[in-house]
């Protein structure tokens, strides 16, 4: 993985959370009944507080941010530890928001397969490294519709530092190609799209065993 390069940055009255953009699509791919559900890097614990499953468990690295979450909900199992190493077991749904780029790739890939039970689904909403000439048309669109995003909700009230000052940041992310290419390998049949604010999914259905 490579340091992300610089890029224009709004005016801090006019940041905002790519991730909550994407984080209904998210929901929107979930099954409609799962008895259990992992979300992997849960930051402050809104996405893990929205997973419509029987039993959520939550893990995160940094015990600030599980710190926070745990105090917002007692319905979900939050876990401060390591996901490559904590003992975890196996999920009707596994969720990633913003959290794979902070793994090595291809092991983070594999541990989000071994978590995902058999017929299980894993989704994930990640950042990709601009570095292709596919990367930097897409960012000409991106570069404007950030700004008129970030304008929008500064006009309504929602804009704003999107994240608390401990939320641990990594400033890697592989490429696209890299993420298509150890999807390939480690989660055939995977459903890897590109979306704009740097950001692409990743939709895994587990095989069953027969």
């Amino acid at each position: 993985m490579r340091a992300k390069p610089f890029k224009l940055q709004l005016p801090e009255k006019l940041w905002w959370d790519h991730n909550a953009w994407y984080r209904r699509w998210l929901l929107r791919q979930l099954p409609s009944r799962a008895q259990s559900a992992l979300d992997v890097g849960c930051g402050h614990g809104v996405l893990a507080r929205s997973i419509p499953a029987d039993e959520v468990t939550a893990i995160d690295a940094s015990a600030r941010m599980i710190e926070l979450a745990s105090a917002t909900s007692s319905r979900v199992r939050w876990i401060h530890g390591d996901v490559l190493t904590h003992d975890l077991g196996q999920y009707d749904v596994v969720t990633a928001e913003a959290s794979l780029h902070h793994l090595p790739l291809r092991e983070g890939l594999t541990r989000l397969a071994e978590l995902t039970r058999p017929g299980g689904t894993l989704i994930v909403v990640g950042l990709y490294l601009t570095a292709t000439p596919a990367d930097w048309a897409v960012e000409m669109v991106t570069l404007p519709a950030n700004a008129i995003v970030g304008v929008a909700k500064a006009v309504n009230g929602t804009a704003g530092k999107p994240h608390d000052v401990d939320m641990p940041v990594v400033m890697t992310a592989p490429t696209l190609n890299e993420i298509r290419t150890a999807a390939r390998e480690i989660l055939p049949g995977a459903r890897v799209r590109r979306h704009l604010f740097w950001r692409y999914s990743m939709v895994w259905h587990a095989p069953e065993v027969h």
